[in-house]
């Protein structure tokens, strides 16, 4: 393994450990027996080698899920269910970087990092979307930014608790789970109402980032009550057909405090 593979290796490590803003390029540096000075001749910042992390765990996800092998015999809903299966998997597999994601995910008004995580959102949403039509039909679309939220918010609260209460769960058995609920919900579309039906050019929904939005401050906010207040204010606002810029821009500062959920505001910013 080449230095900057080895950098990345122990950077995800220390981001895992202490955070990105707490993590020195010292350390980085020392973690592989390289000088400060050596580390520049890879990266030119903490920021760019972030980005390298980033960009490497996308292309080995990209990478293997080109390969999965189906076998032919399986009906649409276990083919699902097996994509899913290498998925948790995957995650599983890269717990300090999903540790390191949760913990301390910096934007800073870096641009090439918050177009690289929106990249990968939307990337992962319409990976999970033809998922959803390939094993159940056209006739779900108009619910299917719906249906994606139902897998993508299942992953995640199974992974959260999974990844940073370091406990243990079969894949095969949640993945299972996840396309049955997902075929139940299916079997009961006509009788139901699309909620999620905003999404904007780049692929990923408003309602969805909210969503996100508020199951973090939920998880990691110490003014739970006032954050949560906030957000559906600017929920709220944002859907108005004249928003107030001034009220906007004071909520979405207000949140932005918020470390665990900066890059979405600044998404939201960025769009809006």
């Amino acid at each position: 393994m080449d230095k900057k593979q080895e950098l990345m290796d122990a950077a995800v490590h220390l981001f895992s450990i202490k955070g990105f803003h707490q993590t020195s390029v010292q350390e980085i540096a020392h973690a592989v027996d390289i000088s400060k000075g050596a580390f520049y001749k890879h990266f030119d910042s903490k920021e760019s080698l972030l980005v390298s992390i980033l960009k490497r765990y996308q292309a080995e996800t990209l990478e293997g899920l080109a390969h999965l092998e189906i076998p032919e015999d399986l009906s649409p809903k276990e083919a699902f269910a097996k994509k899913l299966a290498f998925e948790l998997e995957s995650i599983l597999g890269e717990r300090d970087f999903f540790i390191m994601v949760f913990k301390d995910m910096p934007t800073d008004g870096n641009e090439q990092l918050t177009s690289l995580l929106q990249e990968m959102r939307s990337s992962s949403s319409k990976f999970h979307k033809t998922m959803l039509l390939e094993a159940f039909g056209q006739e779900i679309e108009p619910f299917l930014e719906d249906l994606t939220t139902v897998v993508e918010g299942i992953l995640k609260e199974y992974m959260i608790t999974t990844i940073l209460e370091n406990c243990q769960l079969s894949t095969d058995k949640l993945s299972r789970f996840i396309a049955s609920s997902i075929e139940a919900i299916t079997m009961q579309l006509d009788s139901m109402e699309a909620v999620f039906t905003e999404t904007n050019e780049n692929g990923f929904s408003i309602d969805s980032l909210f969503a996100d939005m508020e199951t973090k401050i939920k998880l990691y906010s110490k003014n739970t009550a006032q954050r949560l207040a906030s957000l559906d204010l600017l929920h709220q606002e944002l859907k108005q057909e004249e928003p107030r810029e001034f009220l906007i821009d004071a909520l979405a500062d207000y949140l932005s405090q918020e470390k665990q959920i900066e890059k979405e505001v600044l998404l939201l910013k960025n769009h809006h």
